[in-house]
């Protein structure tokens, strides 16, 4: 795909629709089986729910707030508002306050909400509150109340508008340009401080091409998506990063509680096999620990072994891009390393991941360096990464074969970055500041609040609120050290 080349969402899915037609694209777990679903498949039903919103009465440039957990549903509801030329306002299952929620869905100025089974009771508490909302569409077989109507309906309602007025939704696909709103992303907090982050078609596009620059995966291969569809980490580089990669994305079972669905994520590892995974730091404790667990259980002998195996291999990879050096001391160890992953760390790995699973891409907290190199050590690395959602995402990646454990990698391409002091001047590399980035990636403004996007963009820079230095030996390796409003807490060192 050229960087040149200033596409739109809808642009990217039917040009890789059409490549990898046939591959399987989402992979679910329905009725107690995992399905598959093919890209020409999920580009189809997007039509056909973009349809069903036009029957409704959906117009160009309307909001329709989307509320539910990862699952082929959601991925094709959002293809669905973007192809009827509407914006997506995905909003968080996270509990919180119902008046975060109503406000998100009044100030974003959502027309239609679509919700899960689980989030529905949520979405019932505040609708009264929300006078703009003409109808909420349910995911799941429940039972309707006035206002509500299935996903099935309105499925129906799209083959039937297909068959009489084709042309109209051509028209309205033709009509969405790369400039055009499809995100409202908001921020966290309540609803006195939160910001609803606006990002366009070509936001979306461009920051996939430059994730490109960072981290690839090989074509056919599955990403299992554990985390929160809500936030663009999953849609950016999980939903998109794969469809560019000819890759599949399958996601975790949903249960009837966040708790229910946390549990199930083990036997989606296992049953889906995957290449990666998305993952946040509390996530990888979590299987470090089951790990932990399984070692234990094959005796104290084993686990004196895998504990010896996994100190000399920390030793031995030290921070991953100086992993064996220097060569003349260290290069009898390879060979050792390798019998140990054979004897010790390829049977547990393969036990927790199954045979494929190659890294982790962590996000979401700062990633603790003793826990990457934990991972790193049983031959499964997590890679660290820094991203701001005004930034689209992603910002700089470490990935397989390019790390530097402790840094948050390389910054993408094409991009411009600086560091800057507090009256905005730019500083010099190896010296700490205010990171500043400027490319297609940055974000079109904060909905609604124009005092908020002068302060945060400024000539096309996006000032982050966050400090970090640059590697003076190579200025593409980005530090992150806390951020800027509170110094000593460092809570962004992650995408």
């Amino acid at each position: 795909m050229s960087g040149n080349a200033r596409i739109t969402i809808i642009d990217f899915v039917e040009r890789y629709a059409k490549q990898f037609a046939d591959l399987t694209y989402l992979r679910e777990k329905t009725g107690g089986a995992w399905t598959e679903t093919t890209f020409k498949q999920t580009r189809d039903e997007g039509r056909i729910l973009a349809a069903g919103f036009m029957s409704l009465g959906l117009q160009k440039g309307e909001k329709v707030s989307l509320m539910s957990e990862a699952r082929n549903l959601w991925v094709m509801t959002e293809l669905g508002i973007l192809y009827a030329g509407g914006v997506n306002v995905p909003l968080s299952c996270k509990p919180g306050p119902d008046e975060d929620l109503s406000f998100r869905i009044n100030h974003s100025d959502s027309v239609y909400v679509v919700a899960s089974a689980n989030e529905l009771p949520r979405i019932r508490s505040v609708v009264a509150e929300c006078p703009a909302v003409r109808k909420v569409i349910v995911l799941d077989k429940v039972d309707l109340q006035p206002g509500e109507m299935s996903v099935g309906e309105l499925r129906e309602l799209g083959v039937k508008f297909i068959m009489a007025h084709r042309d109209l939704l051509d028209a309205r696909i033709a009509s969405v340009g790369p400039d055009d709103y499809a995100n409202i992303s908001y921020t966290s907090g309540t609803a006195d401080d939160s910001k609803g982050i606006l990002l366009t078609h070509r936001n979306i596009t461009a920051n996939v091409e430059q994730g490109a620059s960072v981290i690839s995966v090989p074509r056919g291969s599955t990403m299992l998506v554990t985390l929160p569809p809500d936030h663009c980490f999953a849609q950016v580089a999980g939903f998109y990063t794969m469809m560019m990669h000819g890759g599949s994305i399958a996601t975790v079972p949903v249960g009837k509680t966040r708790m229910v669905s946390l549990r199930s994520i083990q036997g989606a590892v296992k049953a889906v096999k995957p290449y990666v995974m998305l993952s946040v730091p509390a996530l990888s404790l979590r299987f470090k620990k089951s790990i932990e667990g399984a070692v234990k259980a094959k005796g104290e002998k084993f686990r004196k072994r895998f504990e010896r195996g996994v100190r000399f291999a920390i030793g031995y990879n030290r921070e991953y891009y100086n992993a064996g050096k220097p060569g003349i001391t260290q290069f009898w160890k390879k060979p050792v390393l390798r019998l140990l992953d054979r004897k010790l760390f390829k049977p547990v790995r393969e036990a927790a991941f199954g045979p494929d699973m190659h890294f982790f891409v962590g996000g979401g907290a700062p990633l603790d360096i003793e826990l990457q190199k934990w991972f790193c050590a049983i031959g499964v690395p997590v890679f660290q990464g820094y991203g701001r959602s005004e930034a689209t995402l992603i910002i700089s990646a470490n990935s397989e074969g390019d790390a530097v454990f402790g840094s948050c990698g390389c910054t993408v391409e094409p991009i411009d970055i600086k560091i800057c002091d507090a009256d905005r001047n730019e500083l010099p590399d190896g010296q700490t500041g205010e990171i500043v980035i400027r490319g297609e990636n940055v974000m079109a403004g904060y909905w609604k609040n124009p005092e908020a996007t002068a302060k945060a963009v400024a000539d096309g820079w996006l000032y982050t609120g966050d400090r970090g230095f640059l590697y003076p030996a190579n200025r593409r390796y980005l530090y992150v050290t806390g951020r800027s409003k509170s110094p000593n807490k460092k809570n962004i060192n992650s995408i």
